[in-house]
């Protein structure tokens, strides 16, 4: 039987509209499954939240956000990833705060060394030198092996934090980086499924996949799954040869260009300022890891062995040419190209970037601009100079930028005198020595395979340091930091604090956020003399947390320098949270300070209360006495005592010399005020009012400090200033005089 022809149009409608539900739901009803599944797996917790940011966890600092230790894991399936840098800053960005984010690979992670060397927290500390009035923060946001691929997923989570600016040196990954052309971690040539793959990597739903597909992958594969062994450097590479020009070269310029290009236009689009490096290399003292002619083109070695031959020559400009020839010729491609140089002066110029000339700045600092050992550890990692010529570089170009305001840069210190009082030791030195031997002894270092070594099996150790550097890189799970605290403890057990206190001092670098680091360094810092220093860090620790030790030990600070009103502050911010034993100590240094103030009524309240407490015993103040200058920092103590061996001697002029020449290693106060008292011995009253002024906050309270300044304005005619520091000599000069304790250790 024939079905009849439907001629309702009302019916033909409602089948087309039931058609079209049909359809919608045929289309949206995998999409609502995913979107269950996706909701199912994040509420059972599963996979990993690979933000580049999550907040804190640690108690105390839940108000901080820090970079994810795992964001490494969106990147790297295959092979094991370092956890980025301990930077923290504050989720809600405060007043008179510049924030900046710091993006690279190992380099800007500071290999071979530990974060303390990293070029950004010296850059850091010289910014915060440069601008004291306001607060800086630095994140740094580096993971080894990572290319322009992962900067440019790093990038679009960075502005959503308010930056000030962002800090960039990346380049040499984009071969065997993460996604790169020749690397073991890669998606294919495909630009957007490799962008692609990275948003997706967001949803749990699509890390079941991928972890499902790579589980599966492992079992079938079974044992002979054809691991590579060594360093990750070796494994990470898939097609080691690249040819300078090839497809494969041009695919990876390309790729740079385009994900640095949008990387700079986000941070247009927000203005924000972005300072980009150029890239630098060893390339004297770094033959090519691999040689390849094609179409009677000079080979990397030979152009090699030219440029080794124009420099015996002494023809130094085409050796230097030559040099650089052969590194873009080495065909496996760990050493950036110039083409990369190239571009990114191009991008700077674009988007009017801010380029750091890292090329001429190393060279300049290398014999005949032939960059090689002198300032890197093996083919492209800078040496611990080399990374403070990295800081030195970013800083100025940001100083005469202006963006942060105006630096007064006669106050800071410089490069020289920063390194010099840097936190970081033999320790330091020896694990980046270790760390490139063990590279060392594999591919690319090693061209033939049966002759590769694992300098972990072969090396024996020489001394203390050297064992202790050596077993963190045998066995990587040590914390370098008990491995400090071990070294620190070895010193002061044998009478060596100025060595433990670098240990302490390299603690606080790599740690910067933890208060207990610079407590640590702050109380054997009362020990070497080094008061000034030691109340920077007790006070630096309060940021990070409330601590009975740190206030009380600032409030004795405060009473060494006869400043008695922030002493009694301290001390009485320390006494509302100190333990029942300590509260007594404490109640008698407040009523010491009242006495030596003269504020009677409180002292007598004071007094009142240890009676109450039956401590009246320590009711006995002994005679005031400024006793602060009798510290003297351990840096320059030597020389202290000379100049004052010799000023005894008559001998003013060779004093200053030698205390002047001590500033250059150590800036103390105590150096500086000797100075200016000496220059206005000898009438040069110029000397003696650049270091008196300079030192005035630091001994305003002293008796002799006053009256050296009454002495110092009399001689210029200052009638003013000259009674104004005399009856300040008289106020202070008043009671009678003391011998408090020295500040004896109780932790």
């Amino acid at each position: 039987m024939k079905g009849k022809k439907v001629n309702n149009p009302s019916v033909v409608v409602k089948n087309k509209r039931n058609i079209l539900y049909f359809r919608i739901i045929s289309v949206l009803l995998p999409i609502v499954i995913l979107l269950f599944i996706e909701v199912v797996l994040r509420l059972a917790g599963y996979g990993d939240n690979l933000n580049l940011f999550v907040r804190n966890p640690e108690k105390g600092y839940e108000k901080f956000l820090m970079v994810n230790p795992v964001v490494g894991k969106k990147y790297f399936q295959k092979f094991e990833y370092t956890s980025p840098a301990n930077d923290i800053f504050l989720e809600k960005k405060p007043e008179n705060t510049f924030r900046l984010f710091v993006m690279g690979s190992s380099t800007v992670y500071g290999f071979p060394y530990e974060r303390n060397l990293m070029f950004s927290r010296i850059l850091h500390q010289r910014l915060e030198s440069a601008f004291p009035g306001k607060k800086i923060e630095m994140v740094n946001t580096s993971i080894t092996a990572i290319n322009s691929f992962t900067l440019l997923d790093f990038a679009g989570q960075i502005l959503k934090y308010e930056p000030d600016a962002i800090l960039i040196y990346a380049g040499h990954n984009e071969f065997y980086g993460a996604f790169g052309v020749g690397s073991n971690e890669t998606m294919g040539k495909n630009k957007t499924l490799t962008r692609l793959h990275l948003k997706l990597m967001d949803l749990k739903l699509y890390q079941l996949v991928r972890n499902s597909i790579a589980g599966l992958s492992k079992a079938v594969a079974g044992k002979n799954d054809g691991e590579i062994h060594g360093t990750l450097m070796k494994r990470m590479v898939r097609n080691p040869d690249i040819i300078y020009g090839s497809e494969k070269y041009k695919l990876a310029m390309e790729r740079f260009r385009q994900n640095m290009d949008e990387i700079l236009t986000k941070a247009d689009q927000q203005k924000v300022p972005v300072f980009i490096s150029e890239l630098v290399s060893n390339v004297h003292d770094m033959k090519p890891f691999n040689s390849i002619s094609e179409n009677g083109a000079e080979s990397a070695q030979a152009v090699f062995e030219s440029a080794q031959k124009a420099e015996k020559e002494g023809n130094f400009d085409r050796a230097l040419e030559l040099y650089y020839k052969a590194k873009d010729l080495d065909c496996i491609r760990f050493r950036a190209s110039e083409d990369v140089n190239r571009i990114i002066d191009e991008l700077a110029q674009k988007h009017k970037a801010y380029k750091i000339p890292m090329l001429k700045v190393f060279q300049e600092n290398s014999p005949n601009k032939l960059i090689g050992n002198n300032l890197m550890t093996e083919h492209l990692h800078p040496n611990i100079e080399g990374n403070f010529l990295m800081a030195d570089a970013f800083f100025h170009e940001i100083v005469d930028s202006r963006i942060i305001g105006e630096a007064d840069l006669q106050e800071i210190p410089s490069k020289n005198y920063q390194q010099q009082n840097w936190g970081y030791s033999d320790l330091d030195s020896l694990l980046g020595i270790h760390r490139v031997e063990l590279l060392k002894g594999f591919w690319p270092f090693i061209t033939d395979p049966s002759k590769e070594y694992n300098y972990k099996t072969i090396y024996r150790s020489k001394s203390v340091v050297d064992s202790l550097a050596f077993s963190k890189v045998r066995n990587p799970v040590l914390a370098v930091e008990d491995l400090r605290l071990q070294l620190a403890e070895y010193y002061e057990k044998r009478g060596k604090p100025e060595k433990a206190f670098k240990e302490y001092e390299a603690l606080i670098r790599m740690n910067p956020y933890i208060a207990v680091n610079y407590r640590d360094a702050a109380n054997l810092l009362l020990q070497l003399g080094d008061l000034p220093l030691a109340l920077k860090y007790f006070q630096k620790s309060l940021e990070f947390e409330d601590s009975f030790f740190a206030k009380f030990r600032i409030g004795e600070i405060y009473f060494l320098k006869a400043d008695y009103e922030n002493a009694v502050k301290s001390f009485e911010q320390a006494f509302a949270i100190a333990p029942d034993d300590k509260k007594v100590n404490v109640l008698v240094k407040t009523y010491i300070s009242f006495v030596y103030n003269g504020d009677k009524d409180k002292a007598n309240a004071a007094a009142n209360e240890l009676k109450r407490v039956n401590a009246g015993r320590y009711l006995q103040v002994p005679p005031k006495e400024y006793v602060y200058t009798r510290y003297v920092p351990f840096q320059t103590k030597a020389e202290v005592e000379l100049a004052r061996k010799l000023a005894g001697e008559k001998k003013s002029a060779e004093a200053i010399a030698i205390l002047e020449n001590s500033l250059n290693r150590y800036i103390s106060p105590v150096a500086e005020r000797m100075i200016g008292e000496l220059a206005l011995e000898m009438k040069d009253f110029k000397k003696a009012g650049i270091y008196l002024l300079k030192t005035e906050s630091e001994f305003r309270f002293d008796p002799a400090f006053q009256k050296t300044l009454a002495e110092y304005y009399s001689a210029l005619g200052d009638v003013g200033n000259a009674q104004k520091s005399l009856k300040e000599f008289e106020r202070l000069s008043a009671g009678s005089a003391p011998n408090p304790e020295v500040i004896q250790n109780q932790n």
